[in-house]
Order: C-alpha cells, then structure tokens, then sequence
C-alpha cells in the first residue's frame, strides 16, 4: 500500500512539473510569437484593439517588401554584415584561443596577476573608449572602413578570453608536457593537443561573436558612413520615414535578420550550453 501511495506521489510530482515546465515554456515563447504574427499583419492589424492573436489571410508579402524596401540596399546590407560577422568571428576564435593558451598552458613570471588586468577591462564601458577610438581611426584614415568594426575581434576580447582560458585550464599539464617531451613545439601542443579538447568552449565563443557582431548597431552607426557599407542592423532604422513607420515591414525585417542567429543556435545549442559549463566548472 505505501508502495503504491509512493508510485503515485511520484507520478503526480513528475506531471506537475511537466505542466509548470510547458507553462513556463508559452510564457517565454509568447513574445517570439507575437514578433512573429505582427511580421504577417498588415499596418491596420498592427493597431487594432482588441488585439487578435491569430490572423487571416497571413500576409507574407510583408516580407517580401521588406526586403525590397526602396529606403535600403537590404540584400547589400545583409551581405555586409554576413562578410563582416564571418571575419569577425574567425578573428575571436584565433586570436582568444591563442591568448588563453598562454594565460593556461604556460607558465611565466606575473601570468595570474596580468591575466587578472585582462579581465578587469571587461568593467569598462564601451562608450567610455569610444571617442579616443574614434580619432584613432580618423587619425588612420580607417572610418568609412570595416576596420573598426573587424580589428577589435582580433585582438582576443576579454570574455572570449576568460572562457577559452577556464576551459583550458583544466586540460591537464602532463599531456602538454609529454608532447614536448616527445619532441612538439609550443603550437604543435597548442594545435593538436590542448585545442581539440577546448572544442565546446572554442564553439560557444564563436557563437556568441556571431551574436554580438550580428547585432553590433552603435558602432557600425558611428564608424561607417556610407549606405553601401553599412550593416542591417542599423538598416532597420531607414524604415522610419519622416511622417509614419511602417511597423509591419520593420517587424518583417528583423524576423528575416534574427533568424541566422536562431537557426545557429537552435542547431548548436549543445554546444554552446556544454562550452559555457565546461569554462564555468574548470580551473
């Protein structure tokens, strides 16, 4: 009898987290949704009270407009911001794998103390670098230019740092050593033994690149003058006209932007979560 008494307080546990988890779940989903449905209304149905969470005829052409939006290159725009993403991405996955290589796997004199100053730059605020940044390029002749926007990814971010650098710590020495007793250099060790178990975290930061250059508005908006250039996240503010926004083609056009984020994502979620355990649990 308390056999069964216990089966059946489990069984009721379990479903009511079951039910609380799918709540939860159209809790969080309801504003994904929405942006959704007001990218397939039209300008009318946007404003109407009431508001209808389901609509008929679901108007697709918005996105197709969107796209062809005569305020903006959006197809330019989009491929701009791919090629500068790309790069951008290449540059954090080299340059902060490396850095946390020697901030890890290397000993040297004052290695914790200089690593500690490293992180403390993640306090200061972008805005706070942005003017003596901006003159620099001026000075360069680099503004009007990718550069700006590119270089910084190059030069290993500290956060990107920081999460290569937790994750690699906790790669046993003794591998690294017996490579370089058996004869491998400092980047045979780097490229073959201590990278290829820093994958989880090497693909959480390319991940969150992708995202924040991706969604990168304020310095494209300053560094880059030219439309031909620009990239679409700051081309979703040419659907603001002068006298009305066009809030049914805005929404269509940042669905069509966030989905390459949500497909990524969606597909190497994995990833991202066992990199971001990973370089939160070692060191």
């Amino acid at each position: 009898m308390m056999e069964k008494k216990r089966r059946n307080g489990k069984v009721i546990r379990k479903t009511l987290c079951y039910l609380a988890l799918v709540l939860l779940s159209i809790i969080f989903m309801f504003p994904l949704y929405w942006f959704f449905l007001n990218s397939i209304k039209s300008y009318e149905q946007i404003f109407q009270y009431p508001p209808k969470f389901f609509v008929w005829p679901m108007r697709f052409e918005n996105y197709g407009e969107a796209y062809q939006y005569s305020a903006l290159d959006f197809g330019k725009m989009l491929k701009n911001s791919a090629i500068i993403t790309i790069l951008s991405v290449v540059g954090a996955m080299i340059s902060s794998s490396i850095v946390a290589f020697g901030f890890s796997q290397i000993k040297w004199k004052g290695r914790d103390q200089v690593f500690m100053l490293v992180i403390l730059t993640m306090i200061i605020p972008i805005e706070v670098v942005l003017t003596p940044l901006y003159f620099i390029y001026r000075k360069l002749n680099l503004l009007d230019t990718w550069f700006p926007l590119i270089a910084p990814f190059f030069f290993a971010k500290p956060f990107y740092t920081f999460m290569m650098r937790q994750s690699m710590m906790g790669i046993p020495l003794e591998l690294s050593e017996s490579a370089m007793i058996d004869g491998c250099n400092v980047w045979k060790r780097f490229l073959y033994i201590v990278l290829p178990q820093s994958k989880p975290a090497l693909l959480a930061v390319m991940i969150m690149a992708m995202q924040d250059q991706w969604n990168n508005y304020l310095e494209p908006l300053i560094y880059i003058n030219s439309n031909s250039k620009q990239t679409i996240s700051v081309g979703l503010t040419f659907f603001s006209g002068m006298y009305n926004i066009q809030w049914n083609l805005v929404f269509a056009a940042a669905v069509i932007v966030a989905l390459p984020i949500l497909l990524v994502f969606i597909f190497m979620q994995k990833y991202f979560i066992q990199g971001v355990v990973v370089s939160g649990v070692k060191g």
